[in-house]
């Protein structure tokens, strides 16, 4: 069997290859970054599930309804009945959650539930989780069931002339070689498009290259230009990071862009936030559980993304999308407790319907088709890396996301693609190197903001 190809390593690619193998379909991940280096791994992010003896699926699901919206109901009514079973497997894989004296989980009322139903494993249940799916990743890889190749930039998709996805074509960052991978369908788990947002920094979050990608060959969008903002932000190091939302129901006190936390009791709040600390601490200088911290509302997530079925697949036959890159779960608006389950549950979703697709006959003709598109790579390639332009990829880039962020994208659009077409990679190898991989996002990131200037799609 042709394998199916993952895009993407941070929780919702892993979780999804693992599903995959589990379902006995043979596997390629490709990742511009190993698990570790993943954005959605270091987010600080709890899982919400009805676990309380007050709490149920429904309640749950009426508190996520409240803020997202009912459009969202197809896709969280079957995510809050999964959510009590999910955070039970990932006890069996051992990911430490934060329990009581009595051996149970430990819950959190965070801001918009109406129950306590957010666990954690810290500031790091991400992290914590990412690990333990990397480690079954690797024992399906070294028995051949799974193949990892991390440091490659998805260039395009590759289609037929039924418009059936065939494969992708990427760039491997180490050696610079151009492959095409041939595959039964293509899963994008890629992230959402939140740098698109970052107007005056170069925070984590990507431009939205494959969702880009993903409309230019012919996927529809819902509420791109809609976004979410983390009111806990602080600026070090050229970077927006983030303190846990969790602080909050901690008793910490926010007035005046300062974040106070000298009425917290310490010992819980270094068991649940202390490595998000300590991080600030080394950032910045400063002690935040002496002093108050300034923090400002910063870009957070996007809400909106690809458009998919409740098998997550797109409107491309064969192509299909987890985690971020989505925006069927998030509505108008989340909670904090939502996206790491919304990946999990996304993941299993993705799996069943990849399965059943990979079921059918693959047609023939994948090889000449997968050889011309790494071709016209190769060639878009040399001539990008032969300009004189007198800006380079990344000026353009920073323009884009001022023009986002000033909200006159719309008047400035024609020019910015227009420039993209005639800027250079950069000054020295370092430079071109890293511009190159920013140019591959570049011209499907300027085909997704065109998209974004038309009116909304949800």
């Amino acid at each position: 069997m042709t394998p199916a190809l993952v895009v993407g390593e941070g929780i919702a690619g892993q979780a999804t290859a693992l599903a995959l193998v589990a379902a006995g379909v043979p596997v390629v991940l490709l990742a511009r970054e190993p698990a570790a280096q993943a954005e959605s791994t270091h987010r600080h992010d709890g899982i919400d599930a009805a676990l309380g003896e007050d709490d149920t699926p429904g309640r749950h699901l009426d508190d996520l309804l409240a803020v997202a919206g009912e459009q969202a109901r197809p896709f969280l009514e079957p995510l809050t009945e999964a959510a009590p079973g999910i955070v039970e497997w990932l006890a069996r894989l051992d990911v430490p959650f934060e329990r009581t004296r009595r051996g149970e989980l430990s819950r959190s009322k965070l801001a918009g539930s109406s129950r306590a139903r957010s666990v954690h494993a810290g500031s790091a249940t991400a992290l914590h989780l990412s690990r333990r799916l990397s480690a079954l990743l690797g024992r399906h890889e070294a028995a051949g069931r799974l193949e990892r190749h991390a440091g490659w930039a998805l260039i395009d998709l590759v289609l037929d002339d039924r418009g059936q996805a065939r494969g992708v074509v990427a760039q491997c960052f180490a050696t610079g070689e151009i492959r095409a991978f041939e595959a039964s369908a293509v899963c994008l788990a890629t992230g959402g498009h939140t740098g698109l947002f970052m107007h005056d920094t170069f925070a984590p979050g990507g431009l939205g290259g494959a969702t880009g990608l993903a409309v230019r060959h012919g996927a529809r969008l819902v509420a791109p230009n809609r976004v979410s903002t983390h009111p806990f932000c602080y600026r070090a190091g050229g970077f927006v990071r983030r303190l846990p939302r969790r602080l909050e129901a901690l008793g910490a006190e926010l007035g005046a862009g300062l974040l106070d936390l000298s009425r917290v009791d310490r010992a819980p709040l270094r068991r649940a936030a202390g490595p998000a600390l300590e991080a600030h601490r080394q950032a910045t200088g400063t002690d935040a559980y002496s002093e108050p911290v300034v923090v400002s509302s910063a870009p957070d997530r996007t809400l909106g993304g690809l458009e998919i079925s409740v098998d997550h697949a797109t409107a491309v036959p064969g192509v299909f999308a987890v985690g971020g890159v989505v925006g069927a779960y998030f509505g108008q608006a989340t909670l904090e407790g939502l996206p790491l389950a919304a990946a999990l549950h996304g993941a299993t979703r993705a799996s069943v319907g990849i399965a059943r697709f990979c079921e059918a006959p693959a047609p023939a003709g994948a090889t000449l088709l997968l050889a011309e598109a790494r071709k016209r790579a190769e060639l878009a390639q040399a001539e990008v890396m032969e300009r004189k332009g007198s800006e380079t990829v990344l000026d353009v880039v920073r323009d884009l996301r001022a023009a986002v962020a000033r909200g006159t994208l719309m008047q400035g659009l024609a020019e910015l693609k227009a420039r993209s077409r005639k800027a250079r990679l950069g000054d020295d190898l370092a430079c071109a190197n890293a511009a190159l991989r920013t140019w591959w996002d570049l011209e499907p990131a300027l085909d997704l903001a065109e998209r974004m200037t038309a009116p909304e799609d949800a």
